[in-house]
């Protein structure tokens, strides 16, 4: 498994899904060794494709998360190669006004091109898959672990957090600094319900929390907005539904798709005002969504997407060693 660095207590990060997913791979019965790409930005995926050589001998298939990690593992030749793109690998990157930069179409562009080198690509959402075609590509958002992601008591989970019991809080779902996740626009929407409600309302970034206190903050706020101008599956709608926060949500990704069925939750366009007045709707009678029940509904849990990617690694090494002993004879 090749993938950026894995989040620690000491270093969270938004990779998370894919560290529990390799857990989840490991209980259905696979050896998975992990290499980390780190270091710094121009060298490391040379060190990288270095290090991988040694690695990838005795190993039956690589496969790398992301669409650099898989220009790496397609750097060897002797064993099949499965890529998970994550979302901006394929969807780009976008500047200050929303916009793909041109440096980030040249990255899809390329790993377009990486899509046709490999032996199977996954994806997170069937926009991403139509992207991708003619090429064909499994559509399997990462999964929830709903032992870790479960709803708490409100009350103690404000308690571990020091936040008033009687205030309104409103996660928001990204890092304020990535122009992808539009800050702006969430924050906009919340000084819109602020001015509504005529009530104090906190905005609380999702940034540089521990994996393990992540179901805290779902589980002690009143609501999650996201805003972004492009995503994937995103994971922390996932995780708010699993915690039965209810959701507030631009119609991006598969998020619609996620959402369908869960009480409370709103999808609005991109707009300061018809976000802020799903938030003020939300906030003047706060309570929880069914969003669990739905995720279960739905298998979005981790151990069925754990078993679909392990279904397709257990197709492309019998076809790897099929064409082997073709080739042979």
């Amino acid at each position: 498994m090749i993938t950026l660095p894995l989040p620690t207590a000491e270093r969270p990060g938004t990779w998370a899904p894919i560290a529990s997913q390799i857990g989840a791979l490991r209980s259905c019965g696979i050896d998975v060794d992990v290499l980390e790409v780190g270091g710094p930005p121009k060298l490391k995926y040379l060190a990288a494709m270095r290090r991988l050589r040694a690695l990838a001998a005795p190993c039956d298939i690589v496969h790398a998360n992301f669409g650099y990690c898989g220009w790496v593992a397609r750097s060897q030749l002797r064993r099949p190669v499965v890529v998970s793109f994550l979302g901006s690998d394929l969807l780009g990157t976008a500047g200050r006004q929303g916009k793909v930069t041109l440096s980030s179409r040249a990255v899809v562009a390329a790993n377009r091109r990486l899509a046709r080198l490999v032996d199977a690509v996954i994806v997170k959402s069937a926009q991403m898959a139509r992207l991708l075609a003619p090429v064909p590509a499994h559509v399997i958002p990462h999964g929830v672990d709903t032992r870790r992601f479960r709803p708490l008591e409100l009350d103690k989970a404000r308690g571990r957090l020091g936040w008033n019991p009687d205030g309104r809080y409103v996660l928001f779902a990204g890092n304020p600094a990535n122009p992808v996740k539009a800050f702006g626009v969430a924050a906009a929407a919340v000084e819109c319900a602020r001015a509504r409600s005529n009530r104090a309302i906190e905005l609380v970034p999702l940034t540089g929390i521990a994996p393990d206190e992540m179901p805290v903050h779902m589980s002690a706020a009143d609501a999650l907005i996201l805003s972004s101008y492009w995503e994937g599956s995103p994971n922390v709608v996932k995780e708010s539904m699993a915690c039965n926060l209810p959701v507030v949500s631009v119609p991006v990704g598969d998020v619609p798709r996620l959402l369908a069925g869960v009480e409370p939750a709103a999808i609005r366009a991109r707009d300061p005002d018809a976000l802020g007045g799903a938030l003020t709707e939300l906030l003047d009678a706060p309570r929880r969504s069914n969003g669990h029940q739905e995720l279960e509904r739905k298998g979005i849990e981790l151990e069925p997407a754990a078993a679909k990617v392990a279904a397709i690694y257990q197709e492309v090494v019998t076809s790897s060693r099929r064409s082997a002993t073709s080739r042979r004879s």
